[in-house]
């Protein structure tokens, strides 16, 4: 029979052991799903809060004592040092025609700590023209605190910056470094 039949397939052990175990880790699987989830929509708020300017929203998602580090020469310190950003004449300059996007993004969970290695780009509107305007790869060390995912510590490199690869590389091989 095609399709929905049961050929192939080990009998499942309906035993309250079997059953219970086999629930206890269908509740760890989606337990992770969950959390990986939160971390993706935290990286896209990101992008939501910087292009409209809230340096508050921007700042609630990282740790009071996280670090946002751009390409070594841009370190803002602590949920003040990423509003200051945030309200910085650079950044206003770019307000409204600014789109920060994060993605795709590689989790890693361990427990209540995570990494998240993606791409980051930033597109500029000039006139009738969008362009690309930054490219990097990101690592994020996260952190759940009070219950919610946090970003404790930002690495962003741009393409081309000597410490780039380093950051794709860490995510293929974290034991290689």
């Amino acid at each position: 029979m095609a399709g929905g039949g049961s050929e192939g397939r080990e009998p499942v052990s309906t035993s309250a052991e079997d059953v219970a175990a086999r629930l206890a880790a269908l509740e760890r699987r989606v337990a992770a799903l969950e959390d990986e989830l939160a971390i993706h929509r935290l990286l896209a708020s990101y992008g939501f809060a910087v292009d409209t300017g809230d340096a508050d929203a921007t700042a609630a998602l990282i740790t009071e004592d996280g670090v946002y580090d751009v390409d070594g020469t841009l370190v803002m310190r602590g949920r003040d040092g990423v509003a200051a950003m945030v309200r910085g004449e650079r950044h206003q300059a770019l307000l409204p025609r600014c789109a920060h996007t994060i993605g795709p993004a590689v989790v890693t969970l361990h427990g209540d700590r995570a990494v998240a290695t993606a791409y980051s780009r930033v597109y500029l509107r000039s006139g009738d023209d969008v362009a690309l305007w930054r490219l990097s790869f990101n690592r994020f060390e996260l952190e759940r605190r009070d219950g919610a995912w946090q970003i404790a510590r930002r690495t962003t490199r741009l393409v081309g910056h000597e410490e780039a690869q380093r950051i794709l590389v860490r995510a293929l091989h974290p034991d290689a470094l």
